[in-house]
This record gives C-alpha cells, structure tokens and sequence, in this order.
C-alpha cells in the first residue's frame, strides 16, 4: 500500500519540526540585518549564529522523529529538512576549507 504525501505536517511532530526548520532556512534574508550590526556589537552575531547552527541540529533530529517515528511524509517538511541540511552542510565545508 502506497502512503500518501501530504503538503502540510499532520502529526503534532511534524508540526514542531517545520517551526524549528523555518528560521534556519529563512537565516540568508536576515543575515543583511546582521551584517549592520556594528563591530563592537560582534557578540550578537556570533551568538545568533551559534544559536541557530544548534537549532539546525535539533531541528534535523526532530524531523528525522517526524518521518521515522511518526511516518510523517509532509512535502512541506521534507523540502525544508532538504534546504537546511544543504545549508548546515555548506557552512560546515565552507568552515572546514578556510572560512574568512
């Protein structure tokens, strides 16, 4: 039997992870506002980074829940999982070859 996708999360955890996974996807059109910040604020950005590189952590475990777990085939859910894993993964590799 062929399980249906669905647009939208139904289960109570897939849910939760589409709100964790949506401000890590959204961080490229923030990161102009980020950029503003002066240099002796730096601390701000370093945080907001660091807290949403944890997010993009939990958020990925909470999603891997939602589809293992609680057979959640949610399309919305699986492209943003997508979105940020390539994001996590660019960071990291762009980290790894040198940064700045």
């Amino acid at each position: 039997m062929m399980n249906a996708v669905y647009v939208l999360p139904r289960t109570p955890s897939g849910r939760r992870a589409l709100w964790l996974l949506l401000p890590v996807v959204l961080y490229p059109f923030y990161w102009s506002v980020l950029t503003l910040v002066p240099d002796s604020w730096r601390v701000v950005t370093f945080a907001v980074v660091v807290a949403l590189a944890v997010l993009a952590v939990v958020a990925l475990a909470t999603t891997g829940v939602a589809v293992v777990r609680d057979h959640e085939r949610s399309l919305l859910l699986l492209v943003v999982a997508a979105l940020t894993s390539s994001l996590v993964l660019a960071l990291g590799i762009g980290e790894a070859l040198g940064g700045h």
